[in-house]
């Protein structure tokens, strides 16, 4: 099946991603004239059950399906998952569809699909998009997401397309916002004398990529922001299908020097509506901090120590939650390189994971790799930081506030196992 791409926007002369997702675990009536291509096995490796998990496969065809035509996994007991293409590769011999499937498999276990292309179904998902350009709300069964410029005034010159709040569905609707800015405010980065800027900055794009796709939309930003130059910014969302957590990926990538007083990624700054801050120390001790009272309990540290002592910059997890109404709202740290464009590490001033006030009585968590009041320091041409996270939305185990942070954790940091033996020579 091609991508079929309700609203796609491209600003420049290529974009760099082309993503289309998939369906979660809907089942499909078998079709005739099917063509079997080859077989998928999945092995879970941890122990851990995996009732929703995304798997993408590199399949070998000699020609591309037609549009009602689509990719299938078929079990033994006949059902079948609709999977949908990435990307599609022209090879010397035939063609390579990158195809995206969701699975679910029991702990320790292996299953085996056969690969079939047939008779394409009209179906449809939780996930949906409203919105032109950059201007968007996305919404599941767990949340809705508002990228869109609510926020944006001529003082602070923020655009859209970077999260403005997120309504949690399966608690009241509570409303995670900041009430004067957006709440997703990274990457970010200072020069001395200049105004502090974000991505949420970035109004001249060398490429934008928007897919309103029917299992995962994906909103793509590349470009500069004014008197930042030096600093090549990426940035990419993924909202899915029945999950309860989108993700962002992002690059700060020094194309000249730059004399930085700051430089941070990961930072998500709202209201008063939260209070706790929950992290795992390096020997997997898990730590809490009270937002806005007097810890306590000794396991808990006040702002104010955490000022003594920092959390790690690389900590596996962070995350803010309500202790009475039991909802939180995190950050899984899936991957993160900050070596730059020679294989060296990348400069750092002072990096951590930090708690911070905000007006009003909000507040803040950030990753940050340059932090100083007095000091600048130069981040040379060809330094990079990348990371990419999951935002996770979850319900408070009274018994084990962090059991679904972990859980989350070791599911999205190793993944099934996949083989796919190909039948076309």
């Amino acid at each position: 099946m091609y991508n079929k791409v309700r609203n796609i926007y491209i600003s420049n002369r290529k974009h760099l991603f082309v993503l289309v997702a998939l369906l979660p675990g809907l089942l499909i009536a078998c079709a005739n004239n099917n063509s079997l291509i080859g077989t998928l096995t999945i092995t879970e490796p941890i122990g851990s059950t995996r009732n929703l998990e995304y798997v993408e496969v590199e399949i070998p065809v000699d020609q591309l399906p037609s549009q009602d035509k689509a990719l299938f996994l078929k079990s033994k007991n006949g059902e079948r998952i609709k999977g949908q293409i990435l990307q599609r590769k022209k090879e010397s011999s035939g063609y390579t569809i990158s195809c995206l499937f969701p699975i679910n498999i029991q702990a320790h276990k292996k299953v085996k699909y056969d690969m079939i292309m047939a008779e394409d179904k009209v179906i449809s998902t939780d996930l949906k998009v409203e919105g032109e350009g950059l201007e968007l709300m996305i919404e599941n069964n767990y949340y809705v997401a508002n990228l869109t410029s609510k926020m944006a005034t001529v003082k602070n010159e923020i655009g859209a397309g970077q999260l403005v709040s997120l309504t949690l569905k399966s608690f009241g609707n509570q409303m995670l916002k900041r009430a004067n800015i957006n709440m997703h405010w990274a990457p970010s980065f200072q020069k001395k004398g200049l105004d502090y800027k974000t991505m949420a900055h970035l109004r001249k794009y060398d490429s934008v990529f928007i897919d309103k796709g029917l299992h995962q939309s994906t909103i793509y930003r590349s470009g500069k922001v004014e008197g930042y130059e030096e600093i090549q910014l990426k940035g990419q969302y993924q909202f899915y299908a029945g999950l309860p957590y989108f993700i962002f990926s992002s690059s700060i990538i020094m194309e000249d020097n730059v004399l930085l007083t700051m430089l941070r990624n990961d930072e998500m700054t709202m209201d008063s509506l939260f209070t706790h801050a929950m992290f795992p120390l390096p020997n997997g001790e898990i730590k809490k901090a009270s937002l806005y009272d007097k810890p306590p309990l000794s396991s808990h540290y006040s702002i104010k120590e955490l000022r003594k002592t920092p959390i790690n910059a690389n900590a596996k997890w962070f995350c803010f939650y309500n202790d009475s109404l039991k909802y939180g709202f995190g950050s899984i740290r899936i991957h993160y390189d900050y070596t730059n464009a020679d294989g060296a590490q990348s400069p750092m001033l002072n990096p951590e994971t930090r708690i911070s006030y905000a007006r009003a009585e909000g507040r803040y968590w950030d990753r940050r790799f340059l932090f100083s009041e007095t000091d600048s320091l130069i981040i040379p041409k060809g330094s990079r930081y990348t990371e990419k996270n999951a935002y996770v939305i979850f319900k408070i185990n009274p018994e084990n506030p962090a059991k679904e942070m972990e859980e989350l954790y070791i599911k999205l940091t190793q993944p099934v196992l996949v083989k796919y033996d190909n039948y076309i020579k």
